[in-house]
């Protein structure tokens, strides 16, 4: 070992050992060296690695603190609310599809997500609460004994209510946004009956909807959507069978949700 080394070597233990430790040090084998220096550089890279994972986790603790107050500001509906029409539009797909295990579990975070409005929200009309927790019930016995046609009727009228309640808050997408894809179960509740008379109904309502909501669209430049939509609605006025409405009902509810991000960004 030449002196520079040495110098190097003795200058480590002396600030890890001190005097009396460098002297025991140097008592000992030359090949011990290392090892006396080793384990103090790895226990301090360590308390280094440590702190700095520390550090990132509570910096992204934060910014997801902070991400997180941002969506709520964004968006004036109440969380719960929102669960309450989301939901409700879940417990549908579900009866739908004939999944009764899933369309309980739903039903069930709609039921929690309904109790909290009584707490949460300050509406001014507290009769659609009401009428809420009453189509809650009617829904439960729906899914209970696993009627299709009465789960998804009752759990679309959930999601009516739902936007009834929301209009009050003034949210980013346009509730006539959200009726349309209410109608566009609504197709697909009556077409599955035949019942006619309802669907012509369903065809107008779409048609008024359609027309509210059509200026603001118009407005944001998107005519890509108001020619789609625009299609879609002369098609549903000219249906003419359960069978025209059927066909209808699936592109009306994929394109309200292109609808949606219209309005969301």
């Amino acid at each position: 070992m030449n002196n520079s080394t040495k110098i190097i070597v003795i200058g480590s233990l002396l600030g890890t050992l001190g005097i009396a430790g460098l002297a025991k040090a140097i008592s000992t084998n030359q090949p011990q060296l290392p090892i006396a220096i080793m384990p103090q550089h790895h226990s301090s890279t360590q308390m280094t690695i440590n702190k700095d994972v520390e550090v990132n986790e509570n910096r992204e603790k934060l910014d997801a603190a902070n991400d997180a107050d941002t969506e709520v500001n964004d968006d004036k509906v109440p969380t719960s609310l929102g669960q309450v029409g989301e939901y409700g539009e879940s417990v549908y797909d579900m009866a739908k599809a004939n999944d009764w295990t899933k369309a309980t579990a739903n039903l069930n975070l709609l039921g929690n997500a309904a109790k909290s409005l009584h707490t949460k929200i300050n509406v001014q009309n507290k009769t659609e609460l009401a009428q809420l927790d009453s189509k809650i019930a009617t829904l439960t016995k729906a899914v209970t004994a696993k009627n299709r046609i009465s789960a998804m009727r009752d759990a679309n009228q959930v999601t009516l209510i739902a936007v009834n309640i929301i209009k009050e808050f003034e949210p980013k997408v346009p509730v006539e946004v959200t009726l349309l894809d209410y109608y566009g179960r609504e197709l697909e509740i009556w077409s599955a009956t035949g019942n006619t008379s309802h669907l012509k109904t369903t065809a107008s309502e779409i048609r008024r909807t359609w027309n509210a909501v059509r200026p603001s669209i118009l407005a944001r430049g998107e005519t890509i959507q108001l020619q789609k939509f625009d299609a879609l609605f002369a098609s549903v006025e000219a249906a003419k069978s359960s069978e025209d409405y059927a066909r209808l009902a699936t592109p009306i509810l994929d394109e309200v949700d292109n609808l949606e991000k219209v309005f969301k960004y």
